[in-house]
């Protein structure tokens, strides 16, 4: 199962997810957001760590300038939110951003017309309600919509209840996000630990 790793702000949580073999690390380029990470950050931090991609994450930069961060910092992918001038990203390995909603009949058309443009499509559910909307009486139709396309979800769920959902929806993957030190170089991970044990018994991390 694909993990990736959002808005990753200091080295602890990179090593960590690294070593925890994610396919991707994420860290938020967009100035004056909330996770923004200076990029002479992420590039101190991207010395230390092997394996994962890269990911430039953006929210409002247009499609010419992610371009151009992207070949200035040497990212191995980008995460943009749906774009009037997308197809300007084509060559990139795009995760596209998109909020999620309680009609999966709405986004199929968006999945439909972005699939070659995008690698993984990232669903953010993070809110309960959000979440909820996934386990209701449209379930099999988000499990059919997942099956056709690469969908990472980010979902606010308490990890005993995970399993299930993975297994009645079965996405491609998961979206993690990355958080504060307790203090430099220390934090408590035992959280997200949990989780990779669920994604362990439910076919791995890949």
């Amino acid at each position: 199962m694909l993990v990736k790793a959002s808005s990753i702000t200091n080295l602890t949580d990179a090593r960590y997810f690294a070593a925890r073999e994610v396919a991707y690390l994420g860290f938020n380029l967009e100035e004056n957001s909330g996770d923004y990470l200076d990029p002479m950050y992420m590039k101190a931090i991207r010395e230390w760590v092997q394996g994962p991609k890269i990911v430039g994450e953006f929210n409002q930069t247009p499609a010419s300038f992610v371009r151009e961060a992207a070949a200035f910092f040497g990212l191995e992918a980008v995460q943009v939110p749906l774009l009037d001038n997308l197809q300007d990203l084509a060559g990139l390995e795009v995760i596209l951003y998109l909020t999620g909603t309680s009609d999966p009949d709405t986004l199929a058309p968006v999945l439909r017309r972005n699939n070659l443009l995008a690698a993984c499509f990232l669903l953010d559910f993070s809110t309960p309600e959000q979440t909820e909307a996934l386990l209701g009486p449209e379930s099999r139709a988000w499990k059919e919509l997942f099956a056709e396309y690469p969908v990472l979800l980010d979902v606010h769920l308490p990890v005993n209840e995970l399993p299930a959902l993975l297994q009645k929806l079965n996405p491609a993957g998961l979206a993690l996000r990355g958080g504060d030190e307790e203090r430099a170089g220390v934090k408590s991970f035992e959280e997200i630990d949990a989780i990779f044990e669920v994604l362990e018994s439910v076919g791995g991390v890949s």
